[in-house]
């Protein structure tokens, strides 16, 4: 069986050698220290000794070897304690005298004088009687005392040394923890350019990590300026392909397969307004203005008409042709549609004051219903018509289609309660459909919310549930249903459920969608975000990223195609892959501009590391075509 071995890392490494080194410094000085007082203390116990045993023995000298003094002299000398042992010997056995001390050296430990034994030399003098030989003073040293101070100068030593290493190891605390956050600055730069999140740091202050990470932040910048390329690349693409070229607003190809593709009977049922908009007398104005000043109204008109679907899912401005301007607003009822035409009419005046126009007025809006199975060509006539009317009126008025009131065309349901009950009474459905890899081997399934027809009130498609919670401030709670219907319903794997930006700004919904997500460990689901409105929601996008992907789940951003620098910035959330709405493939097996476009997308998504998934694809042209440039997964009609 193989021994698995645990390198230790740089820090780890660096904390060992400092405690290796604290505890060699410490325990190093702590030998030599009390070595040094050993030997110092011997050396003093020994001239003690030699000291006491000459003193005596002049002592006795003087008064004749007498015993009697020489007991009197020797015992007041070893009453003061200091001695183990104090003799006179070499004299005959009944004058000799012995002294000893039989206290023993309990105050310290046994185990210390084992480990520092004290050998002093005994103090040995010599005693005359006149000219003769009267034997001689041993004096031997008590070890007691000189224990006790070694003790205590031992102890004080380890507390000092043990304070220096305390000191000197918050200092190295400090140090490592500056060298650590630089370390993980670096490791956590290597992780990001591995996951395609090309971030700078910083340069550290230490030589070493500096000139890696001055290195990464080179190839970081060099593959940003590449990315930044490609996207301009693939944004001039979308241009020539899908845009109007001097209002910068979708053309009308993009508008009729964008019509198409939602009023497709076989989708889900959906219904709005449509707003025809003409600046009257354009010629004229070209004349009197120039080409500048029109063309700077011209562009002024078409941001205008963009704001307003900057927060609305699923509506497009675009310019049908030299004058004419259109604003598709699905799931827009017929009071707020009136309501636009007349923001958008006393928007108008404010050109002639910012001398964008030489007049107050510049136009007239015709506005029509349209729902699902409607012609592009009847609903562009109903406009037209209301059009003509509006025409006949003064400058800056607008004409509602006379069947566009029909009761049986809009809905005027209370939003609120409606949305509130189907959120708490489990009435919502998901409809699940198979993303499939190029071999048509299912990756993941896609939950499409709806809800059923009930009573009075008519089936609801995803896209009206949306657009209303949206207007509402109720996103996070659909959205929230959403999830708990996948993870409770979903069909088995993984799932991939559809979430709005909008409700990333709710302090509710990240938590939720944490508990939800932890009450089912075993499912993995895959959060995708349309990207109208992500751009104000950027933080908690990045922050709900970093929560979710921990836990296995992924994240994916749906794309239209207007915003490439968005598409540019998404790798800084780490997403897995991209959806392509079906306007940007539908007939792309015969379009040479949408097949470029598809060509940069791959491109891009290549260098960021992330997938390609194309949407409701329904011809099996587009799906081939689709296949053999590299989009790694597809759903739709012709796929499943």
């Amino acid at each position: 069986m193989p021994v698995i071995t645990r390198k230790l890392s740089l820090v780890q490494r660096l904390w060992l050698l400092l405690l290796l080194l604290v505890t060699l410094s410490i325990g190093g000085a702590l030998i030599a220290n009390l070595l040094n007082a050993r030997n110092y203390l011997e050396q003093q116990l020994s001239a003690q000794s030699a000291d006491t045993a000459n003193s005596l023995a002049l002592m006795v000298t003087q008064y004749k070897a007498d015993p009697v003094m020489a007991q009197t002299l020797l015992s007041a000398a070893f009453e003061q304690g200091h001695f183990a042992e104090v003799r006179w010997e070499g004299v005959p056995a009944d004058a000799a005298i012995r002294l000893r001390n039989s206290n023993g050296l309990e105050d310290t430990p046994t185990w210390f004088h084992r480990l520092l034994p004290l050998r002093p030399q005994s103090g040995q003098a010599q005693v005359s009687n006149g000219w003769l030989q009267a034997g001689r003073i041993v004096v031997v040293a008590h070890l007691g005392y000189a224990y006790n101070s070694l003790w205590l100068g031992a102890l004080q030593t380890v507390f000092w040394l043990v304070v220096i290493g305390l000191v000197a190891g918050l200092l190295g605390f400090f140090d490592i923890r500056s060298l650590r956050r630089q370390l993980h600055a670096v490791v956590e730069q290597a992780h990001a350019i591995s996951e395609q999140r090309f971030m700078r740091i910083p340069i550290p202050g230490i030589p070493e990590l500096a000139e890696v990470a001055t290195a990464m932040n080179t190839m970081v910048e060099r593959l940003q300026n590449y990315l930044l390329g490609l996207r301009d690349e693939v944004d001039q693409l979308r241009r020539a392909a899908l845009t109007d070229s001097s209002t910068g607003l979708p053309n009308r190809e993009a508008f009729e397969q964008r019509f198409s593709s939602l009023l497709d009977p076989q989708a889900d049922p959906a219904n709005g307004h449509l707003l025809l908009i003409r600046i009257a007398g354009l010629a004229e104005l070209n004349q009197r203005l120039g080409g500048r000043r029109t063309d700077a109204l011209l562009k002024r008109v078409a941001d205008d008409l963009s704001t307003q679907c900057q927060h609305n899912r699923g509506w497009m401005a675009t310019r049908l042709r030299g004058a004419d301007f259109a604003l598709f607003c699905p799931e827009l009822g017929v009071e707020q549609a009136c309501k636009l035409a007349d923001e958008l009419c006393l928007l108008w005046p404010v050109y002639w004051t910012m001398e964008l126009s030489d007049q107050p007025g510049l136009g007239h809006i015709g506005i029509t219903h349209f729902q699902s199975g409607d012609k592009l060509g009847e609903v562009l006539t109903r406009a037209s018509n209301s059009l003509s009317v509006a025409e006949a009126q003064p400058l800056n008025s607008w004409k509602l289609d006379d069947g566009a009131g029909n009761p049986q065309q809009t809905s005027d349901f209370d939003w609120k309660q409606l949305l509130e009950t189907v959120c708490q009474d489990n009435s919502l459905q998901l409809r699940w459909y198979p993303v499939c890899d190029p071999d048509k081997q299912v990756l993941w399934h896609e939950g499409m919310l709806f809800r059923p027809a009930s009573g009075l009130v008519p089936a609801m498609s995803a896209l009206r549930l949306v657009s209303q919670a949206a207007r509402l401030g109720l996103i996070h709670r659909l959205d929230i249903n959403t999830l708990t219907l996948a993870l409770q319903q979903g069909p088995q794997g993984v799932l991939a459920v559809n979430m709005s930006p909008a409700s990333l700004h709710h302090p509710e919904f990240l938590p939720t969608i944490l508990h939800l997500l932890q009450q089912h460990p075993q499912r993995q689901i895959n959060f995708e975000f349309h990207e109208t409105g992500l751009d104000e929601h950027w933080e908690h996008f990045i922050a709900f990223s970093r929560a979710i992907r921990p836990a296995g789940h992924q994240l994916a951003v749906e794309i239209q195609g207007h915003n490439m620098a968005l598409v540019a910035r998404t790798h800084e959330a780490s997403i897995s892959y991209l959806v392509l709405d079906n306007t940007l493939t539908q007939g792309m097996h015969s379009d040479e501009g949408r097949a470029a476009l598809l060509r940069g997308l791959l491109r891009m998504a290549s260098l960021m590391g992330v997938w390609l998934e194309a949407k409701g694809v329904n011809d099996t042209a587009d799906a081939t075509a689709l296949i053999e440039m590299g989009v790694h997964c597809l759903t739709g009609p012709a796929i499943s």
